[in-house]
């Protein structure tokens, strides 16, 4: 599988990372400085590049939104409000038919009617499980029951207690 990756932070930087040993090529990776784009890229050179000098790539971002690939890897950061550009991302690749992966929250959390629409139009498929509990598998669990009746959902989540806990720790 060929992977276009929008985001060189922590997230897309493993994704690229761990393509080659999934058996899938990066063609590009770009960020909020530019794109680096090559078929297939070379992703350690890339990224080394973008660590020493702060620049992915030469390349413009809608470069890497129109190259040939399967499927778009979105990991900008999340933007509460308009969901940019991790929005528009996702619909052009969408538009074009190809394979959404969102693991960043903005299109889901803030515009679902409207990438759930754009995504009902493609070829494309839609992925957000990487938006809901980092590596829990919750959509897949819940698409794969079917037509079952869910009665129950438990877990443990690892969110500071400070936020699920109103009055911990305790002052006094």
């Amino acid at each position: 599988m060929r992977l276009a990756i929008v985001g060189a932070g922590a997230v897309g930087r493993s994704v690229a990372e761990l393509a080659g040993d999934a058996g899938h090529d990066v063609i590009g990776i770009a960020d909020s400085t530019g794109a680096a784009l090559a078929d297939p890229l070379d992703v350690a050179a890339a990224l080394e590049r973008k660590s020493e000098t702060g620049v992915v790539g030469d390349a413009d971002h809608a470069d890497l939104l129109a190259a040939d690939y399967d499927v778009l890897v979105e990991a900008t950061p999340t933007t509460l409000g308009d969901a940019e550009p991790g929005f528009s991302n996702a619909v052009a690749a969408l538009e074009r038919d190809r394979h959404v992966v969102l693991a960043n929250k903005g299109p889901v959390a803030e515009r679902y009617d409207e990438i759930r629409a754009a995504a009902r139009e493609s070829a494309g498929a839609l992925r957000f499980e990487a938006t809901v509990g980092g590596a829990i598998p919750a959509v897949r669990t819940v698409e794969d029951f079917g037509p079952s009746r869910v009665q129950r959902v438990r877990g443990c989540s690892t969110a500071p207690r400070t936020s699920c806990s109103p009055g911990w720790p305790p002052r006094g």
